[in-house]
């Protein structure tokens, strides 16, 4: 398997060299010998220039291995490109079957909708991909071309919800501003996103400005009593200015979730804090219950044993 995993990547270094015969000459002295399997087809379609045969390989490597989903993918484009849309959407179709997270097969099966004319299927499948991936370039580009040449409506949930998916996504990656930007986009939308409001929280906790990340996560349980991370978010910011108000924050979301481990040993840390020791103790049995290698709840509980017992 390492050995053939070296040749690909050779193969994979000369295409992007755009090094065909190179890549060629791996393929069929290196890439062969260890069977006219999957990977061989595949790799031989990528530097095939005849249509139909570059079909055939994908089908051949399809045909050894069914659930091969970057074949799907490709025969699906060359499919485009033989103007066989029909077959093309299926080839995506199975895409999708395979991976229903997969923004590249959305936005491919978009653009077949679009040459076969079905501009609101192809709509529908650019939105999907650029939820599952906010940032997706070509999904995005291929929706404005779109509306640049056909008089079409938005879907009308798809702004909240992609304002909502990139910011989120900016907050995972600690664009901290554009992430702002963004869920109050979402708010403009609909002001009863819980889930905007939940992030706006995160976001202001990260910059450090307490009082908006606590307004924020008020906000959010005042739109949704059930969200559990914001009680837990919560209590971890005031933990220190209002330990009893973290208690019960913390009592709020292992009311919602009874395994919730972090919540547990927050909660035991404040009744520590607070001389509440046989509390305590009954939380952090609680967790080695759940997890009997806990090593910060049994440390914790040594503490309070040998110290304050």
């Amino acid at each position: 398997m390492k050995e053939k995993n070296k040749v690909i990547k050779k193969i994979v270094n000369c295409l992007n060299a755009n090094d065909y015969d190179s890549a060629r000459k791996i393929i069929e002295r290196d890439l062969k010998r260890f069977g006219e399997n999957e990977e061989y087809y595949f790799y031989l379609a990528l530097i095939t220039e005849n249509l139909e045969t570059k079909r055939a390989l994908y089908t051949k490597a399809i045909e050894a291995k069914p659930d091969f989903l970057d074949a799907y993918i490709n025969r699906g484009l060359v499919n485009n490109e033989l103007q066989d849309y029909e077959k093309s959407v299926k080839d995506y179709d199975k895409a999708i079957e395979l991976d229903s997270k997969c923004a590249l097969a959305y936005n491919n099966r978009g653009y077949t909708k679009y040459k076969q004319k079905d501009f609101e299927g192809a709509l529908r499948d650019y939105n999907k991909a650029i939820l599952l991936n906010p940032k997706f370039k070509m999904a995005i580009d291929n929706k404005a071309n779109l509306f640049l040449e056909v008089c079409i409506e938005d879907d009308k949930e798809f702004m909240e919800k992609y304002y909502l998916s990139l910011g989120i996504t900016e907050t995972n990656e600690g664009n901290f501003p554009e992430a702002l930007r963004n869920l109050d986009e979402v708010i403009k939308y609909n002001k009863t996103s819980d889930l905007a409001y939940f992030y706006k929280g995160i976001v202001y906790q990260a910059l450090g400005k307490t009082k908006e990340a606590y307004e924020n996560y008020t906000k959010s349980l005042e739109i949704n009593k059930n969200m559990i991370d914001a009680y837990y978010n919560r209590g971890r910011l005031i933990i220190k200015t209002n330990p009893k108000g973290a208690m019960d924050d913390f009592a709020s979301a292992l009311a919602l979730d009874n395994k919730f481990i972090d919540a547990y040993y927050a909660l035991a840390a404040v009744q520590k804090n607070l001389g509440l020791y046989k509390e305590a103790l009954k939380n952090l049995d609680k967790i080695t219950e759940l997890e009997p290698q806990a090593v910060n709840a049994k440390a914790l509980k040594k503490l309070i044993m040998t110290k304050y017992l």
